[in-house]
């Protein structure tokens, strides 16, 4: 696994170093390629047994679809027909950027990438690297994010090398530094009306609601398991660190019940305001990770803390949830909840 790094590059020599990757992808092989939200691995979504890799190297099931990148808005129509007026209003606002839609499939898509199903989850991705890199492709890239199925999702390359560090079929990860929203995009269900919500993400789903002018359906609860799965981020348990986990409600409450011993075992991901009343409570010893306290910051920063929490000489993992569940806290507490098999302790 070779990596190109393109970092403070300008266009042409981005174009330059992207050249043996785009071989890659063009011999039916893996590369792992950054975009605004995660990093993804990713294979020519027309080319099946370059798509079974990917389910392969990851341990993912085949019930779990694949998400489209595509490098501009013209080559939708590659990948999706049949697509609804009020899905070009969306697309002129939101893309590109961390919003993938569900649309039907064109039947060129192989049925892996989409699970056997009718429709197909198609992104344009707001990155300038990852368009550059679909665009050199010439071809449409099925991606999910770089890590292994369950497991925190990629936003820096430790977190990749963790993962794939001694797999042979992915032959480049190209690296731009830290994601800049550091959690997946969102996806919305087009092919239902009312519009449903499948997955927060960095996109906030009240934005969408303004710019329809109607609500949109959202999930009545963050615990879900669909059956039926047209999207990625729809399991029981994702984004899941290796160590128990579990999500608790009031942490200095929780804590206030537990010997220094049982403290030390144990790291604990919060917000900054709770990490220096932790602090101020039960000294400087206790392992705390803390994610910052806007929604945005907390968002980025989720799976970095979660990854750094699992390397932790400690032996589970205790989360605090967001405080507000508007916007980006849906996200999040989606996330968290996903994290610990919504495990809680009160």
């Amino acid at each position: 696994m070779k990596i190109i790094d393109v970092r403070n590059k300008n266009k042409k020599e981005v174009r330059e170093l992207l050249l043996p990757a785009v071989r890659t992808i063009k011999n039916g092989n893996l590369v792992v390629f950054p975009t605004e939200t995660v990093y993804g691995l990713g294979a020519d979504c027309f080319n099946p047994s370059a798509v079974n890799k990917i389910f392969l190297v990851k341990n993912r099931p085949y019930n779990n679809p694949l998400i489209v990148h595509i490098s501009k808005i013209s080559e939708i129509e590659k990948v999706a027909i049949d697509i609804p007026q009020f899905v070009h209003r969306i697309i002129k606002t939101f893309w590109p950027g961390p919003l993938s839609m569900v649309l039907k499939k064109h039947p060129k898509i192989p049925y892996i990438v989409t699970s056997g199903l009718d429709t197909v989850c198609v992104r344009l991705p707001e990155d300038y690297i990852a368009r550059t890199f679909i665009s050199l492709c010439n071809t449409p890239i099925a991606a999910p994010s770089a890590n292994i199925f369950t497991r925190v999702s990629a936003t820096d390359i430790e977190h990749i090398k963790k993962d794939f560090s001694y797999c042979k079929e992915i032959e480049y990860v190209i690296y731009s530094g830290r994601t800049k929203y550091g959690i997946e995009s969102t996806i919305i269900d087009c092919t239902v009306y009312p519009v449903k919500v499948l997955r927060y993400g960095a996109l906030e789903v009240e934005k969408i609601k303004r710019l329809l002018k109607e609500n949109i359906e959202e999930p009545k609860r963050f615990f879900y398991n669909l059956k039926l799965k047209k999207s990625p981020g729809l399991f029981k348990k994702h984004y899941s660190p290796i160590k128990p986990s579990f999500l608790v409600k009031n942490l200095i409450k929780f804590c206030s019940s537990l010997s220094k011993n049982v403290l030390q075992k144990i790291t604990f991901v919060c917000s900054d305001t709770t990490k220096n009343k932790l602090i101020k409570k039960f000294g400087t010893k206790l392992p705390i990770i803390h994610y910052g306290d806007k929604p945005k910051e907390i968002a980025k920063n989720l799976y970095l803390c979660l990854t750094l929490a699992e390397d932790m000489n400690t032996e589970k993992i205790f989360i605090e949830p967001p405080k507000k569940l508007t916007g980006l806290g849906k996200t999040i507490m989606d996330r968290i909840v996903k994290a610990t098999g919504n495990k809680w302790l009160k």
